[in-house]
């Protein structure tokens, strides 16, 4: 049972790194069109700087967090911290789904036809730079950072003890680097197929990753309601 609790908790730290990762944004962007134009380095620089960017945000959220550790297990707060992940996570999951059935064509077009137009950078620091900055100021993955980890921490403090962060951090960085793994080999081998279906199917999985999460912060807000 303990061993199924670790699984659980890990599954779910590697799931928030994806889903951070996965939705098709401005680095995403970049990443996908700076690859297609200058190569599959330039996607992971740009995807060096975006697990750059959301490490130091979920790093800075869990240093928030740890003053809170000893408090884990009262249950008005992790009342508190269940209500923040359900207001938090519920639209986001379905704003992603939507995404994935409504007008995919909108996404991929205003990308496409700046793909072929100017030079991707020449020093690709600098473009790790960019991506680093555009993920840390962007304020839907601030609130997406708060959100999740509102809904993980509490748990896997109850399962990880004091090393809960700790490998928090390590599994959301793996990740966040296997989807910019994924999009690496995509862009090297078969930059044909990233267009619409791409795009939809990638919104369809974040949605329902982050409506998971979701549905799991308001089984826990049940259950101290009916308690």
């Amino acid at each position: 049972m303990v061993f199924v609790s670790y699984i659980h908790v890990l599954s779910a730290a590697f799931l928030m790194g994806l889903a951070a990762a996965a939705p098709m944004g401005p680095v995403n962007m970049l990443a996908i069109r700076r690859g297609v134009i200058g190569g599959w380095r330039h996607t992971l620089a740009c995807g060096i700087g975006s697990v750059t960017g959301d490490l130091i945000l979920f790093s800075m959220v869990l240093v928030g967090g740890h003053y809170l550790l000893s408090d884990l297990s009262n249950p008005t707060l992790q009342t508190v911290l269940a209500a923040i992940g359900v207001i938090v996570l519920l639209p986001l999951g379905f704003y992603f789904l939507v995404r994935a059935v409504k007008d995919p064509l909108r996404a991929y077009a205003s990308a496409r036809q700046h793909w072929d137009e100017g030079t991707a950078p020449v020093h690709l620091v600098a473009e790790v730079a960019d991506c680093t900055a555009l993920t840390i100021f962007n304020p839907l993955t601030i609130v997406y950072w708060v959100g999740v980890t509102s809904n993980w921490l509490p748990f896997a403090h109850s399962v990880l003890g004091y090393s809960a962060p700790g490998w928090g951090i390590l599994m959301a960085g793996a990740g966040l680097m296997t989807w910019f793994t994924v999009l690496i080999v995509v862009v090297r081998f078969i930059p044909q197929r990233i267009g619409p279906i791409f795009f939809r199917l990638v919104n369809a999985i974040l949605g329902l990753i982050l409506l998971g999460f979701a549905t799991f912060c308001a089984i826990v807000l049940s259950h101290r309601f009916l308690h």
